[in-house]
């Protein structure tokens, strides 16, 4: 029994090492590290993106949101996770019929840190996942994915508007780390 966990273990670890392009069914991300400065482009630009509208405007808006936050950890942006992590909780504090999503939320107001930020993101994601479930979209689609190397291998979903992985759980450290684990439309 300890065999198979250690191959699982192994397999995990090595899921991410590859050098290519993401296709759906593989977890490559990069050899070297990109390192994000003010000055650097988006990390989290995409060749495609799907524009998600939600029948309920102040999900649609909540949504948006969330992807801002999601953009500003995978850029590794200080300043800007903070601003979108700021903006999404007040959204949220105005808009109170989405309370698991605020109480979710609630740890930004005390983050001080884009790590901070990402432990918190992963249950904001969680919870995302279960409303999105419960409203009705109109148009577009919803990729949501997975890395198994965040949080020191125990994995963590997210969000994204494309299905081209950008991993808010390392940002410039393994930008492509993941995989498409299901689409929501």
């Amino acid at each position: 029994m300890k065999s198979i966990y250690f191959v699982i273990l192994i397999v995990l670890l090595a899921s991410c090492k590859g050098n290519t392009e993401a296709p759906v069914a593989t977890a490559p991300s990069h050899k070297q590290s990109v390192k994000a400065d003010s000055s650097s482009k988006d990390l989290n630009q995409t060749s495609s993106k799907s524009e998600v509208l939600f029948e309920n405007e102040n999900f649609t808006k909540i949504y948006k949101a969330y992807l801002d936050v999601k953009a500003s950890l995978v850029n590794t942006n200080e300043e800007a996770s903070a601003t979108a992590a700021h903006t999404l909780f007040m959204l949220l504090k105005d808009i109170k019929s989405y309370k698991e999503i605020y109480d979710a939320a609630l740890p930004f107001t005390e983050a001080t840190s884009v790590k901070e930020r990402r432990k918190i993101f992963e249950g904001i994601s969680n919870v995302m996942e279960s409303q999105i479930e419960q409203e009705t979209i109109i148009s577009g689609t919803i990729y949501k994915q997975y890395c198994p190397m965040a949080f020191n291998g125990k994995g963590a979903y997210w969000l994204s508007d494309s299905k081209e992985v950008r991993n808010p759980y390392f940002g410039d450290q393994m930008l492509k780390c993941g995989v498409v684990d299901r689409t929501i439309d």
